[in-house]
This record gives C-alpha cells, sequence and structure tokens, in this order.
C-alpha cells in the first residue's frame, strides 16, 4: 500500500530497547488516553452503495429468473449471516484499532503530507478483522447447506484453509515488512490446501474477445489446469496489492469485483439447467456474499478521508478469496491544492492523473473505481 508510510522499524526498536522501563510505569489509563478515537463510519455512503446493487441483485435472484426455492433459501441464509457480519465487522474495527496503535501499527497518509491529517497516525493492518469475521461467517454457515456427506465440502474447507493461511501471511507481511521478492511467492503457499483438495473439472472458458483468435469457447488444459490455479492465486492476491495507494481504492476494488461476481453468479445459476453447474457458482456465493459484506464495513472507515489503514493483510485475504472463487466457482501531493499529480511510474494510478490531470484522492479514487464498474462492459 502506497498511500501510508509505516512508522520507522528501527526507530520503534530503538524506543523499545531504551523506553522499556519508562512505558511500563505508565498506567492503561494513560495509554487508552493517547489513543485518540477515530472518525466514524461514513454509513450514508455505505447504504447508497448497498441500495445500487441489491436492488438489481435481488431482482435478478427472485423474479427475473426461476431458480429453485431451496437455492434462494441457501442463498438468503448466507445474505443474513454475512448482513450480520457487517455489523460486527464495524463495531469491532474501533475497537481493534486501539490496539494495533498500542503495538505501532500505525501509518501516515503520505498523500496528505504538509497538512494536518497528514501527521495523524492512521491505524494499520485492520483487514484482519473483516479476515476473521469472514471466516468465521463461512464456518457456521456450513451448519446450514453442508451435510457430512456433501460433495462440496472437502472443497469448500480446502478454500477457507487457503484462505486463512493467506490471512495470516498477510499479517506476517505486515508486521515484518516482507520484501517484494517474497510478497511474489506468498501465495503459492496459500493455494496448497486448495491444489490438493482440487478434484473438479479442468476447462476454462476464453473471454469473448479471444474467442475468434483461439477458436474455441471452453478450453480443456488437462493436467495444466493445477499451474494455471496456481498462477490465479498468485496474480489475484498479488494485483490488489499492487493497484493501491489511495484511501478506499483496495477495498473499493473488492466491492465493485465482487458485485460483478455475484451478479454474474445469479445471471449464470438462472439460464443453466445444469444442476451441478448451478451449484458450483452458488458456491462461490457463499464465498463472495460474506466477502462483500464485511469489506463494506471496513469501506466505511477506509474511503477518503480514511480513518483506518487496510494493510497488506486485506489485500492478500481478499486477492486470495476471490481466486478461490474464480477457481472454484506512486504519486506526489501539493499541500497548497489538495491535488495529487502524476508521476512517471507505469500504474494505472498515475496514468489516470497524467491523463486527467491533477486530482483530488478522493475524486481520483472514484473515477478508478467506476473505470473498473465499466469495464467489463467495454
Amino acid at each position: 500500500m502506497a498511500a501510508r508510510r509505516r512508522a520507522s522499524s528501527r526507530a520503534t526498536a530503538t524506543v523499545t530497547a531504551t523506553d522499556t522501563d519508562k512505558s511500563k510505569s505508565e498506567t492503561p489509563t494513560k495509554q487508552e488516553h493517547a489513543d485518540p478515537p477515530i472518525a466514524p463510519p461514513k454509513s450514508g455512503l455505505i447504504f447508497k452503495l448497498c441500495l445500487f446493487f441489491a436492488i438489481p441483485y435481488f431482482y435478478l435472484l427472485f423474479y427475473h429468473y426461476k431458480i429453485e426455492s431451496e437455492l434462494q433459501r441457501s442463498i438468503l441464509i448466507n445474505a443474513g449471516l454475512s448482513l450480520a457480519g457487517f455489523f460486527i465487522t464495524q463495531k469491532m474495527i474501533p475497537v481493534a484499532s486501539r490496539y494495533v496503535l498500542r503495538r505501532n501499527l500505525f501509518g501516515y497518509d503520505i498523500n496528505k503530507k504538509g497538512t494536518p491529517q497528514g501527521t495523524i497516525k492512521v491505524p494499520e493492518s485492520l483487514g484482519i478483522v473483516v479476515g476473521a469475521v469472514f471466516l468465521v461467517l463461512a464456518i457456521l454457515f456450513q451448519y446450514f447447506n453442508f451435510t457430512a456427506d456433501s460433495n462440496w465440502l472437502v472443497e469448500y474447507n480446502a478454500a477457507l484453509a487457503s484462505i486463512c493461511f493467506m490471512l495470516l501471511l498477510g499479517f506476517v507481511d505486515d508486521v515484518l515488512d516482507v520484501p517484494w521478492r517474497v510478497k511474489l511467492i506468498l501465495p503459492s503457499f496459500a493455494a496448497l490446501p486448495l491444489l490438493m483438495a482440487y478434484a473438479g473439472h479442468t476447462s476454462i472458458i476464453i473471454p469473448k474477445p479471444l474467442v475468434p483468435y483461439v477458436g474455441l469457447e471452453i478450453l480443456d488444459l488437462g493436467w495444466i489446469y493445477k499451474l494455471y490455479m496456481f498462477l490465479l492465486a498468485v496474480f489475484c492476491t498479488n494485483s490488489i496489492n499492487i493497484h493501491a495507494g489511495l484511501n478506499g481504492l483496495e477495498v473499493g476494488q473488492t466491492v465493485v469485483i465482487a458485485s460483478a461476481i455475484l451478479l454474474h453468479n445469479i445471471m449464470q445459476i438462472g439460464a443453466s439447467l445444469d444442476p451441478e453447474y448451478k451449484q458450483a457458482h452458488a458456491f462461490s456465493i457463499y464465498l463472495v456474499q460474506p466477502l462483500l459484506a464485511t469489506s463494506l464495513a471496513l469501506f466505511s472507515y477506509n474511503w477518503y478521508p480514511s480513518s483506518v489503514f487496510v494493510g497488506d493483510t486485506y489485500t492478500y485475504f481478499a486477492g486470495m478469496t476471490m481466486a478461490v472463487v474464480g477457481i472454484l466457482g506512486h504519486f506526489r501531493f501539493n499541500p497548497q491544492t489538495g491535488l495529487l499529480t502524476g508521476t512517471n511510474d507505469g500504474t494505472l494510478v498515475n496514468f489516470f492523473l497524467r491523463l486527467f490531470g491533477k486530482m483530488s484522492e478522493g475524486s481520483l479514487c472514484a473515477a478508478l473505481l467506476v473505470f473498473q464498474t465499466c469495464l467489463p462492459d467495454i
């Protein structure tokens, strides 16, 4: 995440080594008093986003397509658990923020350098809250939907193991600040449970723009599919982590992608007559609904101006979750103008700044998210 600068680990170590006795003598009351409360969630924004998405989603689920009542029931139970997860996550984030600040897990918003907001300690790694709530919801959902002899249970638990593994590795990265050459291979370890448990088809759907060149709509990869799964896991986890650096961008793009996945799954379920195919897309919904709900709770604190940072914990977690779902179913800031200026770095963020000119951080993030929303239709 480029939108924040961590407190120097060397300075932290010096403080820890020299001021141990002093810190011990401080009372908990003083420490708690030193940690200012974070800004309240931006509930109005979240309500508008939910309304914008929920109307077409539930229209497709209950009215446009004739979907079996049993499948609708499972999706609704999952949606209910996801809604509960939204409120739990929103309540837990301020609590977790105080704890991470006490452990010096904070950063400074470098996009606001030179302004009062650029000197505020922003709690880091709050993605751990989202990941923890997501895993609890996903585990509880098994009680309502899977039986002991369910064919999907092994792959479902393998998917959760991979997501949990990646959540842990992301938090380790936030704490230890792992170098990039190591970050690139971390997802390969987290993908192992999924790779070992996978026993499904080995075909992929060719993107429509490439069909005329390939000559096929569906391509069977055979044993190469496992390699494809491995590379997809590495790509998804790092793609969310790389396309970052603005308040709300990491979580925002996850919300956009998760919403698109849900709509796609509903349309595929409604248009298919194959029960196994429907279950595969329902499997995807069962993981994406909790991801979307918990991410929206985090987005209410992370949207510009951000009061928390998500950390690599969240970007790795979100990326791995979407990889599982797909498999199984630098700029400058001007404190006088408050605008960001693009550099020559070859990122999409800087490309937008060079193309459209100087923009505020909030406007830039919104433009990028709108672009991502419209991209599938281009």
